[in-house]
């Protein structure tokens, strides 16, 4: 059987009652956590309105789905575009790290345009939404991601859209054979160039809006007749064999429907690259253990995993000299100078620092960061995303190791903190509006779509 009908199987045959609690909650969680991205990818971020203009001259529809951070009504496939977009443009979207994947702002956004189009209940929303997240991630794997990022894609969009299209479909009522051919159709529309590491470009953020968008596309041909390739994940000339050097196939099913790998996403708690989420971690907590302060500091040691070092660690200059908020987001001296001059890495704060000119003390300990791989940490990656930091201050050598980082289900973020970071990006949302939104969530089950959203709108 091949993996699309495998997939098109599970999308349909899943049911609320087959969740696990701890699956249930956790997707509620991530719920939230999405909403609270779009709304600010477009509060925080000068790509916000940008996109949002270019969506409203594109969409010829005031009725259908919701833009999370206007309240505004478009069309399901415009409204989706948008709000993913907009929920990746922080990257402060939840992360599946053995996937190296954000698989949420498709999958959530995605699930939200088409529960509200087909007026879904609660329950409706988040099994789709786990199906999402499953067969996202588990694709992600079977791309052995890193062999995928070698040939210049990044698997947030070349996953993404499959994910979104299995749960479009369910959502829509799509039959088993409607899904396995709108999964065909998408094997020409996955896309996901990391060339926007270059210059900074705001493409990446636009991947899972692409993603949601070509989802309805897929799933509305499918719907009426159009057929779709066989074989398209694993096939001679299909997905994995095209978008990676060494895939994993048998990562694409295995455990489907009997493990979770949606429990395995993690919430972000800072707005940076999950890369320097471990040096921030260990870099606070020394700072608090041995009020160090930062003018003391005399060197900073930061190792990684290899791929890490690539993305947030080199060009070693370039990372020292961030000239925007995307280079800040991918540099692990940044994150370091902002962990000892300031004890934390919010939005608020990271945006304040980005914004004014960088301060001089941070730009002193920017010069003095190295950031290097080391071999027992690549032993361990991706399946964990350890980090060891060494820093010296005041002529005594301190060392931080880890192997969890904040938000992954070791180490989860609880309801309060997923509230907080609701709070802490929707600045011109009311409380009342917010709290509606979590407390709905919590007791999604019992409610729906529509209560969910009716405080985001108007």
């Amino acid at each position: 059987m091949s993996i699309q009908r495998q997939y098109a199987e599970f999308a349909v045959g899943l049911s609320f009652d087959d969740l696990p609690v701890e699956v249930v909650d956790h997707a509620k969680k991530l719920l939230v956590d999405i909403i609270a991205n779009a709304i600010g990818g477009y509060a925080w971020m000068e790509s916000g309105e940008v996109v949002l203009e270019a969506t409203e001259r594109l969409n010829r529809d005031n009725d259908g789905a919701t833009v999370l951070a206007t309240g505004e009504r478009m069309a399901p496939e415009w409204a989706t575009f948008a709000n993913g977009t907009m929920a990746h443009s922080l990257d402060y979207d939840n992360h599946h790290a053995k996937g190296v994947i954000h698989a949420g702002s498709s999958v959530v956004t995605s699930a939200l345009a088409a529960a509200e189009e087909n007026a879904a209940s609660g329950r409706d929303l988040l099994t789709a939404i786990v199906v999402g997240y499953e067969i996202s991630t588990r694709l992600a794997m079977a791309c052995n991601p890193f062999s995928s990022h070698e040939m210049g894609f990044h698997p947030t969009g070349t996953c993404g859209v499959f994910g979104a299209t299995a749960l479009v479909s369910k959502l829509r009522g799509a039959s088993v054979e409607e899904i396995e051919n709108a999964l065909g159709i998408n094997g020409s529309q996955a896309s996901g160039s990391m060339q926007y590491d270059l210059n900074g470009a705001w493409n990446k953020r636009s991947h899972p809006g692409f993603a949601t968008h070509s989802a309805f596309i897929a799933a509305t041909l499918a719907s009426e007749g159009f057929l779709g390739s066989a074989e398209v994940i694993e096939g001679e000339d299909g997905f994995l064999r095209g978008y990676s050097l060494r895939p994993k196939m048998e990562r694409a099913t295995e455990g489907l429907g009997e493990s979770w790998e949606t429990l395995e996403v993690a919430i972000k708690p800072f707005p940076l690259c999950r890369y320097t989420h471990m040096t921030i971690d260990q870099l606070v907590g020394l700072a608090n253990e041995e009020n160090l302060d930062p003018a003391s500091v005399e060197s900073i040691h930061i190792e990684l995993p290899t791929y890490g070092v690539n993305l947030v660690g080199s060009p070693i200059e370039q990372k020292r000299n961030p000239t925007s908020a995307v280079e800040a987001q991918f540099s692990a001296p940044f994150a370091a100078a902002l962990a000892l001059t300031h004890r934390a890495a919010g939005m608020d704060l990271f945006r304040s620092v980005v914004d004014a000119r960088v301060p001089d003390e941070m730009r002193r300990l920017m010069s003095l960061t190295t950031v290097e791989s080391a071999s027992d940490l690549d032993a361990l990656h991706p399946e964990l995303w350890p980090g060891r930091a060494t820093l010296i201050a005041a002529g005594k050598e301190h060392t931080r190791y880890g192997e969890h980082i904040k938000g992954e289900k070791e180490n989860p973020m609880s309801w309060d903190e997923v509230a907080a970071k609701l709070t802490e990006l929707s600045p011109k949302h009311g409380h009342a509006a917010r709290q509606s939104v979590v407390d709905v969530a919590r007791n999604l089950e019992n409610r729906t779509v529509d209560d969910l959203l009716q405080r985001l709108r108007g």
